[in-house]
């Protein structure tokens, strides 16, 4: 079993009147665990950038909410007046500039995603085509409503999964809860396009609406010059 240790020693001889001596330590465990140690990690490395966009360097639906997981970030840059600000969503949390580092605890909290369900009815026909998140089914020959249902959970959607409900319905889950926009309903969906010979039809209904994760870790470079930000996560599932 890894072992995960982390420490911090703040010195000073002239702060405060007295010098000032603080170090502490503690081995990383898992959330309400005294023996089981954090034993994740994506590893250390640096993303550089050369823009003052805000990029989500961790996404919250990417991990076990309510976790111990543990934040590690530094600032490489040399240059003093150069920062990134690091905010949970839109919530800022503060600014790391040149060579100050952070470690932290993050809860992973995510949003809701989005989910819809398409319900398949009629004949279809060969060559009836199913549109969406730009992956088309078509069918070889005339098929059964549940044939066509098998296709549509067979195929690989970019940023959606997708499960059989019944033999004549799947239901699609957004990827990432961040995505907010709402599916149109009905028979006649321009997000959902069914393009049929016969009389097959998919009927598009919203059954959970999204809200987006409220604890994503991002951050904002200072400059447009390159920056690079060392990071780290340590995590459970």
């Amino acid at each position: 079993m890894a072992t995960v240790s982390a420490s911090l020693t703040l010195t000073s001889e002239d702060l405060t009147t007295d010098s000032l001596s603080l170090s502490t330590s503690s081995s990383l465990k898992k959330a309400g665990q005294k023996r089981t140690n954090l034993d994740n990690t994506t590893g250390v490395a640096r993303k550089s950038t050369t823009s003052t966009d805000q990029y989500t360097l961790f996404y919250a639906d990417e991990y076990t909410a309510d976790k111990a997981h543990k934040v590690y970030l530094k600032n490489t840059s040399t240059v003093a007046s150069e920062f990134f600000t690091v905010s949970l969503d839109d919530e800022v949390m503060g600014r790391l500039y040149a060579q100050d580092f952070a470690f932290f605890p993050w809860s992973a909290t995510d949003g809701t995603k989005a989910a819809f369900s398409v319900t398949f009815a009629a004949t279809w026909a060969e060559d009836d085509t199913a549109v969406f998140d730009g992956v088309t089914i078509t069918l070889g020959s005339t098929e059964t409503t549940a044939a066509m249902v098998d296709l549509v959970v067979a195929a690989k959607y970019p940023n959606f999964t997708v499960v059989e409900t019944s033999t004549s319905v799947a239901t699609f889950t957004a990827k990432d809860s961040n995505d907010l926009s709402l599916i149109e309903e009905g028979a006649a969906s321009d997000d959902y396009v069914i393009t049929t010979a016969g009389n097959g039809t998919g009927t598009v209904a919203r059954t959970v609406a999204p809200v987006a994760s409220a604890n994503d870790i991002k951050i904002t470079p200072s400059v447009a010059t390159t920056m690079k930000l060392e990071h780290a996560l340590l995590y459970e599932l």
